[in-house]
Formats: structure tokens, sequence, C-alpha cells
């Protein structure tokens, strides 16, 4: 049964928004707590409470003026699903002589010299023997994909869609289904998980600037740039890590609007961010710092604000239940009881500038500036005609002296600095000591 009373706790630490795995019924013999083996479009999960509970999470989560993000999967289903057991013709799934697997490229997709074989396996092989690969070539099946997927909205109040597998789906079917959406709902959003290596590779699955001719009109993207290729290293080489992510924002010309894009240290597949950095707990929290504070739309797997921990394989170590609330728990986050000291500061973080960010027009919807890192000191500012913020990040092992100065297009007006978590004040004039391994989130005033 979902815990409707876990995800409302969420909303005192500054959280807007829930995006769960999806909810579709998954009646498969085997492992299927994941969510994306779909049996049948239109029955909402029974083990987390059917129809009834689903639409009283959305009606919670919006009287608290929340949102709901609904994981979409256009790429597959469950071997059970009963399109597969009876499908109404052969082609509703993409067929091979033997079971073929993708070729996870995601280059075939845009590649001026790609083998039309290649782009056919990266696009129809099945993830899976137990999760047929669906054939979006099919005008039914195209339709049947589009019609579920405005009843979703309409019939549970979804706010948003997290597009699964998206580099692997027809991607002329997936404007026709983004637009489908949007006509009925010019609100919605919309973001596509998009696991590749490379700042164009990214872009070109969403709306962008690249002279090609296949136009994506997918609103953001999961930004596994701005992990794997920006906060990772920046973190884990100090010095010369944090150019990888001054690289990385340099190219978001790309995009149409990189501040669509979702931000995350983590996710439900991979290792969790504490684990990846080694449990340091610094790192960790100058991990949060800078999601919650960078260019783009932030995103927290649960957990990660009570230094929850695993490694991706396999992946059930990374979807371990939350602490407390569960018979046998000795933690409860919930309550702090139990939790060690750094498991509540971090907690106390999170729930600080989160709710901060909340209010922060310059964070939110504000420009962005960022200067060239120097010997692991990096500096980018988030700024409109209201607020300015100076976020400051020492990845080296020594100490830095931080001259304001050299900051003067964003610094210029303003003499004073206050620590957003801290509320620590300092004048802007005065050179500041700034520790190893440390962020600042400064709020600028005059």
């Amino acid at each position: 049964m979902l815990n409707i009373d876990f995800h409302f706790a969420r909303q005192s630490f500054g959280i807007t928004t829930l995006w769960m795995t999806p909810v579709i019924e998954n009646d498969m013999p085997n492992r299927t707590e994941h969510g994306y083996a779909f049996t049948d479009h239109y029955t909402i999960e029974p083990r987390l409470g059917g129809d009834v509970m689903y639409k009283k999470l959305s009606d919670e989560l919006h009287k608290r003026g929340m949102k709901l993000i609904q994981d979409a999967v256009y790429n597959h289903v469950g071997l059970y699903h009963f399109l597969m057991q009876d499908p109404p013709s052969k082609d509703w799934f993409h067929q091979w002589p033997k079971f073929t697997q993708p070729n996870y490229k995601d280059q075939t997709q845009f590649d001026p010299y790609a083998a039309a074989s290649d782009k056919k396996q990266m696009s129809d092989g099945w993830f899976t023997s137990q999760m047929p690969d669906l054939n979006q070539d099919n005008p039914d099946l195209a339709k049947f994909l589009i019609q579920h997927a405005i009843w979703s909205v309409e019939e549970f109040g979804v706010d948003g869609w997290r597009i699964d597998t998206y580099i692997y789906v027809d991607l002329n079917f997936m404007n026709r289904c983004n637009q489908s959406l949007l006509d009925e709902y010019p609100h919605i959003t919309m973001f596509g998980e998009t696991w590749v290596h490379g700042v164009a590779n990214s872009a070109y699955f969403a709306r962008n600037n690249i002279n090609t001719a296949f136009k994506s009109n997918l609103i953001g993207v999961a930004d596994f740039q701005s992990l794997f290729d920006g906060i990772q290293p920046s973190l884990s080489y100090p010095l010369n890590g944090i150019e990888q992510l001054y690289q990385t924002a340099s190219n978001d010309f790309l995009y149409k609007d990189p501040m669509n894009n979702v931000i995350f240290l983590d996710n439900h597949d991979m290792t969790r961010f504490f684990s990846q950095m080694k449990e340091n707990i610094s790192k960790h929290k100058m991990g949060i710092e800078w999601l919650l504070t960078w260019r783009g739309i932030p995103e927290m797997y649960y957990g990660t604000e009570v230094l929850m921990k695993g490694i991706s394989n396999p992946d059930g170590l990374v979807r371990l239940d939350f602490p407390g609330g569960w018979p046998g728990d000795t933690k409860n986050a919930f309550t702090k009881s139990g939790l060690a000291q750094d498991e509540i500061d971090v907690q106390q973080l999170v729930k600080t500038l989160a709710n901060f960010r909340k209010s922060s027009s310059a964070i939110k919807a504000g420009k962005m500036m960022q200067y060239v890192p120097h010997n692991g000191l990096y500096v980018y500012s988030r700024y409109d005609n209201k607020q300015t913020i100076l976020c400051v990040m020492n990845t080296d092992t020594v100490a830095k002296s931080i001259d304001f100065s050299k900051y003067a297009e964003r610094t210029s007006g303003f003499t004073k600095a206050v620590d957003v978590i801290t509320n620590e004040s300092f004048s802007l004039g005065d050179k500041k000591e700034m520790l190893p391994t440390t962020m600042w989130v400064l709020e600028l005033k005059k």
C-alpha cells in the first residue's frame, strides 16, 4: 500500500513534487517490484492500493499545493501484458528471429554515418526476454499509448511525466505523444530518461539549437551529463574534477532551455550518492547544496537526506525501505529516533536549503553566471532583478582565501553576504577563509 504519510512528511523539507516509479499493474511471476513491466495499462497496481489510493494520493498532494509526476513507459511492457498474451496483430511488438537486446548506442539515433541495422537494434531490441518491445509504428498501438497517457492525466490529475527509456523509443512517435499531451494540457511538464554521455547527445533528445533533420519537442531531460561529467568528478577528483562541471555548463547553448532539465545526484538505478562519495559527509553535503542551487529542476532520491547508502548491483540495495514507520525499524527518520548526528545534520541541511529555494526567485527562475574554476575553487551565481545568490565551492583539500572583488559582475553594489545555511553575515569587502571540501550559499545584501 502507498504510505501517504511518508510522502507528505517530505513537504516540510521543502519538497514540492512527488515522482514514484511506475504505479501501473505488474502481474508478473518474477521480480516486478520495479514497476516497469506493465501487464494492464488501465489497472493501478493493487499492491499499492489500486485506483482508490492513487487518486487519494493525487488529491492530497494537490490540497497541499504539491504536484504528481507519473512514470511513463512507452518502450516496452511485461511479457504477461494482455496485449502480448493475445496480440491484436503480430506487429504490435518488434519481432526478432531470436532474443535480441538493444546495442545501447544512443549515437545510432543521430549519427550521420550510422548503419540502419544498428539503429534498428537500438530502437527495436528487447531489454529483457520478459519485456517485449513495443512497435510504435503500428498506428493502433500508437493511439492506444497516447490515449492512455491522456486518460491518466484526466483520471488521476497527473501534473507531469517522467518518460522512461526515452532514447529507445521511436522519436517521431514521442513527438506525437508529447504534443498530444501538450495540446490537451498546455501547462503539463515532462522530462525524458536520456542516459547518455555527452551534452550534444543529451540535447538531441530535447528541444535544442542543433541543426538536424529531426527536432525533438521534449521539454527537458534527466540531466545525466551534469552528474557524470559534472558534480561526480568535481567532488571525486580535487582540483581537476571541477573543470568538468564548468565545461558541461558551458555547453548549455545546445539546449533551447536548459533550466527545464532535471538534475540529480542518484536514482533508483544507480549507486547512492553517499556511497559514490565513499561516505564522505562533507562531499555529500556539497552535492546537496549544488543540487538545490544549480540551474535546472532538482530531483532528490528518497533517503539522500539521511545518508542512505547502497551499491547498484543488485538494484535492490539502492531501493531499501526508508527508515521509520516499519515494524522492527531501529531508526526513524520522521522522529529522528535512532539517527546519528551526521544523519540529523544532513536532514536539517536539506530542510533549510530546500525551503529557502522555494521562496528564492533567483534560484527557481533566475539567470546563471559561472566563473572559470581555479585550483579547485568554483563560483557561480543565480540572480534576477530581485535577488542575487553567490555559490562558492572549494573542492580542494586545502583552505582558500576568498576575494569577492574577483566576482564584481555579481557582487558590485552589494556590501555583505548572508550564509543561507548558518545565517552568518559578513562584509564582502573582507577576504574570508574557506575550509576545504566546503560550499557556501550566500545571499548578497546591499
